[in-house]
């Protein structure tokens, strides 16, 4: 477990270290951006989203399960951006619908449900997040579980 703990902290760390020096005036959220950063929690890896339009995306997902299984998942999401008013920045409330796969030890295949909240960063290429994810397993392992993970994905596209 030492040394997962410290391979997420050298992505952290390697993540931070690309973060420009200035300010970028950020539109994070249109379409065609892509955001790649790290996913803390159950599980945890490396995740990538990418925006279709102003209120829908796509995010990716692979990584490590606690379960000791490898787990990739998809989902599409829909954001909405009235649900929250901040000062500076946007906050977007937004729900999927995915699939998600775990290889390894207990193997399934499930639909996952998230539901999460994201702050897009008003200077900054960054969106920091919180989801919680329902997981309807549907072959070998019938029944339900539940994801849930913190992350941090940088725009690439906005960088110079």
């Amino acid at each position: 477990m030492k040394i997962k703990t410290a391979v997420i902290s050298v992505l952290c760390v390697g993540l931070a270290s690309v973060l420009p020096a200035h300010a970028v005036t950020s539109r994070v959220g249109a379409a065609q951006d892509l955001g790649l950063g790290v996913e803390l929690g159950q599980p945890m890896g490396v995740t990538a989203k990418y925006w279709l339009s102003s209120t829908t995306a796509v995010d990716g997902f692979m990584g490590y399960h606690f379960n000791s299984n490898f787990d990739a998942h998809a989902d599409y999401l829909w954001h909405s951006f009235s649900s929250f008013d901040v000062q500076s920045g946007r906050m977007p409330f937004y729900l999927g619908l995915g699939g998600r796969i775990n290889l390894g030890n207990s193997s399934d295949f499930g639909m996952r449900l998230p539901l999460g909240l994201s702050y897009l960063f008003p200077n900054d290429a960054l969106e920091a997040y919180a989801e919680v994810a329902p997981v309807v397993k549907l072959l070998k392992h019938i029944g339900v579980d539940i994801d849930g993970a913190v992350g941090l994905r940088l725009y690439v596209n906005y960088l110079k």
